[in-house]
């Protein structure tokens, strides 16, 4: 096969040259970073490439966490969508479940850990979007975040997974905001830089009314990434376009 052949089948085929573990590394934490939802699709691309040239623990679990990310950067996606086309909403949707079932299917693979059920936690709560898949995902989600917490009660991201359904379920079906704040505060014990417990309390803090907490969480985030665009978008009073 000569190399045009060969570089015209990798582009059909999605593919991309092996890449450096480092590298790749480095690119899902820019995406991460940045919030940047298209850099985290190049990066998980990169990613499988690099698990199917270099196949080993560390490709493996670098695609895990490509695949969350993907997967949580589109939800907010779809979760702007919200009022636009109802198509628009049912492609992102798909999408995030495809990145997040890939990274699930991945996971069996790894080793018994409390991050391993962190991520089965938080992959599944990218899928939940309505009352149905709340009550599909619902008892192997919380399996998972007792099982992080068992295997490391000091896990923040564990504890952010925990709090997770006190501010998202519907009213009257468990949403408890004081409680999710209590479980994100733990979390930032432990972290105090952890940016998703920082969003998430900003998020509790205002549907309990106190948006001058609130706005302390942004500007903390903001503190730590200054390319933290929810916080940025927040405190400028609407969310910029992506």
């Amino acid at each position: 096969m000569t190399r045009t052949v060969a570089g015209l089948a990798l582009a059909l085929i999605g593919a991309v040259p092996p890449a450096d573990l480092d590298r790749v590394t480095r690119e899902v934490a820019r995406a991460e970073r940045r919030w940047d939802g298209d850099a985290a699709v190049a990066a998980l691309t990169n990613a499988r490439a690099l698990a199917r040239s270099a196949p080993g623990p560390a490709a493996a679990a670098l695609q895990i966490r490509a695949g969350l990310l993907t997967a949580e950067l589109l939800r907010v996606r779809f979760e702007r969508a919200a009022g636009g086309p109802a198509g628009e909403r049912e492609r992102l949707g798909q999408q995030i479940d495809a990145f997040a079932e890939e990274a699930l299917a991945l996971l069996v693979a790894q080793p018994e850990s409390s991050e391993r059920y962190r991520l089965e936690a938080d992959l599944l709560a990218t899928m939940i979007r309505s009352d149905f898949r709340a009550k599909k995902y619902e008892a192997r989600f919380n399996a998972a975040v007792a099982r992080a917490r068992e295997l490391d009660p000091a896990n923040p991201r564990a504890l952010v997974a925990a709090a997770k359904p006190f501010l998202f379920a519907p009213p009257g079906r468990g949403r408890d905001p004081a409680r999710g704040i209590e479980l994100l505060d733990r979390a930032l014990a432990l972290d105090r830089r952890l940016e998703a417990a920082l969003l998430l309390r900003a998020f509790a803090r205002e549907q309990l009314g106190d948006r001058v907490g609130a706005e302390a969480d942004w500007r903390t985030a903001l503190g730590f990434n200054p390319d933290c665009a929810p916080a940025r978008e927040a405190l400028a009073g609407s969310p910029a376009p992506r």
